[in-house]
């Protein structure tokens, strides 16, 4: 119940942040993971949130369009594209996230560090379940031949 509850909580923050980013869901979780893992190429970023590179293509137009994002050549390899997240994302993203990372890393601060290697370790482990859950429900959804209102093949 206790994770269930961190679920809900967090969906609840996700929605308010992307509400005062004035984004969708999708394209706010790509900014958090720009700002809390720094720039990254569009297939790691990608990687992390689970979208392909030609959806990808679309949320970083958005989100450059926005002022949110930007392009940059990676300086260690000139071919390659690096998506980074702007001062702007990081102002709004201070203003939004900056208290609450304050709270966390205080409550933090008591734990021992094998309590923190141990809530570490159950983290990675529900991420790991959740995302393989999101594939499985992908996968459902893909096989029937209707679902929920809509027709197999047929996009939201």
């Amino acid at each position: 119940m206790a994770v269930t509850d961190l679920q809900n909580a967090s969906e609840m923050v996700g929605s308010a942040a992307a509400d005062r980013f004035g984004l969708n869901r999708t394209d706010a979780r790509c900014v958090a993971y720009l700002m809390t893992r720094g720039p990254m190429s569009i297939g790691e970023l990608g990687e992390a949130s689970g979208l392909t590179a030609a959806a990808l293509t679309f949320v970083v137009d958005r989100l450059e369009q926005a002022g949110y994002v930007q392009r940059a050549r990676d300086p260690d390899d000139r071919r390659r594209v690096r998506v980074e997240p702007t001062d702007q994302a990081r102002q709004v993203a201070e203003e939004f996230w900056g208290e609450i990372s304050r709270e966390a890393q205080a409550k933090l601060s008591g734990y021992t560090l094998e309590q923190l290697r141990l809530l570490i370790d159950f983290i990675r482990g529900q991420v790991d379940l959740q995302r393989r859950q999101a594939a499985r429900l992908g996968d459902a959804a893909s096989d029937s031949a209707v679902v929920i209102g809509r027709k197999r093949g047929q996009r939201r």
